[in-house]
């Protein structure tokens, strides 16, 4: 039968953004394709913040392959952490894809031993980063919970949603920052005022931003050696 491999697509919609993340099956890729392609050279794993590889990756797997995919934020609650790594982090963030109908988490960034070297799923992934817990998934209708994303801190350890070690939510793959989360959520910013936050692709100078910082070293950002790179790699 000559039925072609998108008729088996299985789409994930994600509410209430108005967002389809491609089932990569549907293009002849697979998840560790993916994971494999990611560009640990340019962008610089090891110094860069979360939410800037995230966004750069995002868009490598659009530009690249045509995907619509998605990420997965993180947020920590106040407790002590015995893993001095991860300790003073509140949020994590990194791209997650749609494989026939699963959702895979893909992050480069930890790969080596007892790291990061293969997609997992979601749960996997939040027990790497949390003491072997998995996290609850924060609602649209959360307000409160949403609303501590402006914090840029650790959640409380008890909220009106009981005691949870972390909350989640996974948003469409233009989704930059905690911040841009929650007012696209809440129809306002950190202070209240109302703002209108529409995503339907990655924003060009939310982009080049993040490819500033995590193409850099720590030396490179105070010269800015990457701002040419950056241009070019935007333009593309």
């Amino acid at each position: 039968m000559g039925l072609s491999i998108s008729a088996f697509a299985q789409e994930i919609k994600l509410n209430p953004f108005q967002w389809t993340m491609t089932d990569v099956a549907s293009r002849g890729l697979t998840k560790e394709a993916l994971f494999k392609g990611m560009d640990t050279e340019f962008v610089k794993t090891n110094s860069s913040i979360c939410s800037n590889r995230a966004l750069m990756w995002a868009n490598d797997f659009k530009r690249d392959h045509n995907l619509d995919t998605g990420k997965i934020f993180i947020f920590f609650t106040e407790k002590k952490n015995d893993d001095v790594k991860f300790k003073v982090w509140w949020y994590h963030v990194a791209p997650v894809i749609n494989e026939s109908g699963n959702i895979w988490v893909v992050d480069a960034g930890f790969q080596g031993r007892n790291g990061i070297n293969e997609p997992r799923t979601k749960e996997d992934w939040m027990k790497y980063f949390n003491q072997g817990q998995v996290c609850r998934e924060i609602k649209p209708n959360e307000t409160e919970l949403i609303e501590l994303m402006f914090s840029q801190q650790t959640y409380p350890k008890y909220t009106a949603y009981g005691n949870h070690p972390c909350y989640y939510m996974i948003v469409p793959h233009t989704i930059w920052t905690p911040n841009v989360l929650a007012q696209s959520l809440l129809g306002k910013d950190s202070s209240g005022k109302p703002v209108r936050v529409e995503r339907p692709a990655i924003v060009e100078r939310e982009l080049m931003e993040a490819c500033v910082e995590a193409a850099s070293g720590k030396i490179g950002r105070v010269f800015g050696s990457s701002k040419k790179k950056c241009e070019e790699y935007v333009a593309k």
